[in-house]
């Protein structure tokens, strides 16, 4: 009997999903990610098991989701304008806003391009020499992996936990150190007073505003060894729903090096790496002198 009810409730839903175009119930669950209704994680390697999961704000619109007719191809309007409101509760959005809600999806996002093509306009600068690198607001540890790989010591500094997680998890292959720390203070590790040779910045310098910026420029130069440089790169177009993100130019984020002691030795701007037209990047690399240069000019 229990096997002729099993039988019978699978022979519907093969029926059912016979019915499904093809992709729709994948580019119905890509949709909800987007408004950050659903959380998915994966398991093993590839073919890797997929789990969907409501995220805290998709449980609270349940009964609106349930109710909703609104296509898969795009996430609702109202929602979107939930998701927004909750985010702006406080008009001053965090600079780390809406990564914990999206880790996953960020992740995969992050992971879909290599370190070496996202880079490609200041590789040149990095050092050739195994050196000291420290990886600001790291996300899922693509770089860090990657620079670690290279036989530099890296620290990865990311203050979403839900991406350090990932990180750790994704490059646990890699001699990573991974702390919880974060622009603009950078407060546990200049507590720590350490010095790297390269730090970086992937994505991250347009999260913070302008009195952000000028109080954190200081502190990054205060974590460069003699001769150190920074590569960060600018962001450049629509803000996503959700995140904190501010217009900074290349020019501005100079004069702002030049006045804490960086030069600037190089400067590139390319297309979107994941392809998104409305999206351009700025990279620049920034150099403090070496302090026996100085020493030498004294002499």
């Amino acid at each position: 009997m229990v096997a002729e009810m099993v039988h019978h409730v699978l022979t519907q839903v093969d029926a059912y999903l016979a019915r499904v175009p093809a992709g729709a119930v994948e580019q119905a669950l890509h949709a909800i990610r987007r408004c950050v209704l659903v959380s998915r994680t994966s398991y093993g390697p590839a073919p890797a098991r997929m789990e969907y999961a409501l995220t805290d704000l998709g449980r609270s619109l349940r009964d609106q989701l349930t109710r909703s007719d609104s296509g898969p191809s795009a996430c609702p309007d109202k929602f979107r304008r939930v998701n927004k409101d909750r985010v702006n509760k406080d008009k001053r959005l965090d600079s780390v806003a809406g990564y914990a809600e999206a880790a996953e999806m960020l992740a995969e996002q992050y992971e879909s391009v290599t370190f070496a093509e996202v880079h490609r306009e200041v590789l040149h600068v990095f050092p050739a020499r195994p050196s000291r690198v420290l990886d600001v607001g790291a996300g899922s540890g693509r770089d860090a992996a990657a620079l670690a790989a290279l036989g530099h010591t890296v620290v990865a500094a990311e203050p979403t936990a839900e991406l350090r997680a990932l990180g750790e998890r994704l490059h646990a292959d890699q001699a990573v150190e991974w702390v919880d720390d974060a622009l603009p203070d950078l407060a546990r590790l200049r507590e720590e007073e350490r010095l790297f040779d390269l730090v970086l910045l992937t994505a991250v310098w347009m999260h913070l505003d302008e009195q952000e910026r000028a109080a954190a420029m200081p502190n990054l130069v205060s974590l460069l060894a003699p001769g150190g440089r920074v590569v960060l790169s600018l962001r450049h177009g629509p803000v996503p729903d959700g995140r904190r993100m501010f217009a900074v130019s290349a020019q501005e984020t100079i004069r702002l090096a030049r006045t804490h002691g960086l030069d600037l030795i190089h400067l590139a701007e390319r297309v979107d790496p994941h392809g998104r037209r409305d999206v351009s990047w700025t990279y620049l690399a920034l150099q403090m002198p070496a302090r026996t240069q100085l020493a030498d000019l004294v002499l």
